[in-house]
């Protein structure tokens, strides 16, 4: 992967490179170091967005050649959550060429699900021997299996299908069954296996799926303070997708005293970075003049980007810590730097959807439509009846920005809410391009009862914080004076 970390395998110094070479270079990198702290802050004054420098000096102390030899710290905290089963899928028709096929999808999606960093997958073995018991769910709850995904695979007229569920076994309820159909050459090439295999652990698996949402449902009468680290993890990597402020806040409560208890736990603080990323974008507990304005939300980002940076010290292979710190590493607006990080973080679990949606629209937002759009419309598919909404706001946006406007606002419609602010202002700006002028004030006047006082300045300083270029957010304005918006 372009970027990939080779400090794993420090080159050597060579017996004919003298001591004062090594500190001359060592001088260098010094006053290279200095020169880089002056252009962030001429950068921070210019550019006048609070949080700026203190997000810059965060991730400066960390690269900088003369920082002091850090303390040997307390070892990696790795907090991991159920026990999840993948069972040989039956082929109970006895179609020969379905065997392979069966065994492909089973072990794909057992792959896959093993991306998920909270999941503990039983190795193959295991599972095998499970479905050998003539009880094979009994066998999976003797094991301290918590919960099990079982299938089968049959013929169709059109090549075959592939019925998938997974249960839990301390409820022994199914939470979640899904239908995947492949054509005959899919069968015949087993391609249509692999990608049977991804779209269903992607669906299970995911940040939140039906195992994530099960654990996550069983905490709402639950005091945060009795939270085991599990549960606040669960709780915090969650709460960003309800869109929830109360939620948000009280994933933020657990994630802080998990980290102050844990300082080493890697999935707590990317969590914690990550709740900090979504109460920056909802304002959740935050003054009112914070809430008005989002420029004065700005100051958020150095303890975002601080804790994604912790995190990924401590576990830089793991794909939602790596998420996390992509994240934290947007609020820079710094499209090379992020695009980088983003396509690390993509590479460690592929096929988790969310790092793909929520990932591509800020990769879309700063400028890179095509890649941008192109991972939030994976997203999309991988994530089937449970995408999120936010997803197609890179591909709608794309389509707005390149004048194709009615496919903008079909793409808009896709993630539309009625009681969302941020719906009714993409309508805005998008409906008076079609000359559907009544359209857009009839969403302005929805805006504003959502949020009072919000102006086009507002709009501005939003969209200014997600990074949208100068060029999209003066197009944007002037489609919202058409409609009505306040300046």
């Amino acid at each position: 992967m372009d970027g990939a970390d080779q400090s794993a395998n420090p080159p050597k110094l060579s017996a004919g490179i003298s001591i004062s070479v090594v500190a001359r270079v060592r001088q260098y990198f010094k006053k290279f170091g200095t020169i880089l702290a002056s252009i962030a802050a001429v950068g921070a004054v210019a550019g006048g967005l609070a949080g700026y420098w203190r997000a810059w000096d965060v991730m400066y102390s960390h690269t900088r050649g003369d920082a002091p030899a850090p303390a040997k710290s307390p070892p990696l905290v790795v907090t991991k959550g159920p026990a999840v089963a993948v069972l040989p899928f039956m082929n109970p028709a006895k179609v020969a060429p379905l065997d392979p096929f069966a065994d492909i999808i089973a072990q794909q999606v057992a792959s896959s699900l093993g991306k998920f960093s909270t999941l503990r997958v039983t190795p193959r073995t295991l599972s095998a021997n499970l479905s050998k018991d003539g009880n094979a769910i009994e066998a999976a709850r003797k094991a301290g299996i918590d919960y099990l995904v079982t299938g089968e695979v049959r013929p169709s007229s059109d090549g075959a299908r592939a019925n998938i569920q997974i249960a839990d076994l301390k409820t022994g309820t199914e939470l979640w069954s899904r239908s995947f159909d492949a054509s005959a050459q899919g069968v015949q090439t087993e391609t249509d296996a692999y990608e049977i295999g991804d779209v269903a652990a992607a669906q299970i698996g995911g940040y939140p799926g039906p195992i994530m949402s099960a654990d996550f449902a069983k905490l709402q009468h639950k005091d945060v303070a009795e939270f085991s680290p599990y549960e606040c993890i669960v709780y915090a990597l969650t709460a960003g997708a309800t869109g929830s402020s109360s939620v948000v806040l009280r994933g933020l409560e657990c994630s802080k005293q998990l980290t102050d208890q844990q300082p080493n736990n890697a999935l707590a603080l990317a969590a914690r970075s990550v709740g900090l990323f979504v109460q920056r974008f909802l304002a959740a507990g935050l003054p009112t003049d914070q809430v008005s304005h989002s420029d004065k939300r700005l100051y958020l980002n150095e303890e975002i980007v601080r804790t994604a940076a912790r995190a990924v010290e401590l576990a830089p292979d793991d794909a939602y810590v790596r998420r996390a710190y992509a994240l934290a590493i947007s609020t820079k607006c710094q499209l090379d730097l992020y695009r980088q990080e983003a396509r690390k973080a993509v590479a460690l679990n592929p096929n988790d959807a969310r790092s793909l949606g929520v990932l591509g629209n800020q990769l879309a937002f700063m400028g890179d439509w095509d890649e941008g759009a192109a991972m939030a419309e994976k997203a999309i598919r991988l994530a089937g009846p449970s995408a999120s909404f936010a997803w197609w706001y890179a591909p709608a946006k794309r389509h707005w920005w390149r004048g194709e406007y009615e496919q903008s606002v079909e793409d808009f419609r896709h993630g539309y809410l009625e009681g969302f602010w941020l719906s009714h202002l993409d309508q805005a700006y998008a409906l008076p391009f079609l000359g559907r002028i009544d359209e857009a004030k009839a969403e302005v006047a929805k805006l504003l009862k959502l949020r009072p006082g919000f102006t086009i300045r507002e709009a501005d300083s939003f969209y200014r914080m997600y990074c949208f270029t100068p060029e999209y957010i003066e197009k944007m304005n002037g489609a919202l004076r058409q409609a009505g918006l306040p300046e």
